[in-house]
């Protein structure tokens, strides 16, 4: 399944996309008279990798990109990836009830900076692919596998059937990310207002809580996303070495 063709702003996310993926850039749009020690490393750089550049009246500060329409799979091409995947520690992010597009795009971000496997949304209870998602994400929506499910229980089921275990973050846990002995992990993440899901929490392996604090019992949902993600990453490293 793929997305409507987008643009990607800013510096930092066209800089990601040349370093990483050129061939979805179509061309790249940057200011008429701006020809400051960024913007020439920026045009070098399309030059290098064959993608073409157009001055624009329209572009006042920060360039845009013009991309090719993203990859988006779905329950059945998770499956697929999921036989095929390599990987021995995989890592999934799954987003329910993740709302805010800043907090989408941040955690998009975070998963890419861990190298995360591929990252889940529920398309029926979390915000569409929007452009501020991909502009927060610096450039990590478009290096990360994405798919789109609408059963998110039948998705939290196929991963546990290969072998990967589903950890939702609740404040109302006792236990921690480093109780945990982990072959492959998907962290469910949910709105800070209403969390996750129960039917979802329900059905997750592990409930851990990542706040240990009497006055303030939970963080923003995408700097949760970031402590968790790198908690779970030493984890499995340790795990590793000791195997």
């Amino acid at each position: 399944m793929k997305t409507d063709s987008k643009t990607r702003e800013g510096f930092h996310s066209i800089e990601i996309l040349l370093k990483n993926k050129p061939e979805v850039i179509k061309k790249v749009l940057v200011p008429e008279a701006r020809e400051d020690a960024r913007m020439l490393k920026l045009l070098q750089a399309c030059s290098d990798n064959g993608v073409a550049v157009e001055r624009s009246k329209k572009i006042k500060k920060n360039p845009q990109a013009i991309v090719s329409s993203m990859d988006i799979g779905d329950l059945k091409d998770l499956k697929n990836y999921l036989e095929k995947l390599s990987n021995d520690v995989p890592i999934f992010v799954v987003l329910d009830n993740v709302i805010d597009p800043r907090n989408m795009g941040a955690i998009m971000r975070s998963s890419a900076i861990y190298g995360v496997d591929g990252i889940i949304i529920n398309k029926n209870h979390c915000s569409p692919l929007t452009e501020v998602v991909h502009r927060t994400s610096s450039g990590g929506s478009d290096l990360l596998k994405i798919y789109m499910v609408s059963n998110l229980i039948n998705c939290v089921k196929a991963l546990q059937d290969f072998g990967i275990e589903v950890i939702g973050l609740s404040e109302h846990s006792d236990q921690t990310i480093d109780q945990l002995n982990l072959s492959g992990a998907a962290l469910v993440l949910g709105s800070e207002e209403k969390g996750i899901r129960e039917k979802t929490l329900s059905n997750c392996d592990h409930k851990v809580n990542l706040v240990r604090n009497d006055k303030i019992n939970s963080l923003n949902v995408a700097v949760a996303a970031g402590i968790a993600l790198s908690e779970i990453k030493k984890l499995m490293a340790r795990k590793y070495i000791l195997d």
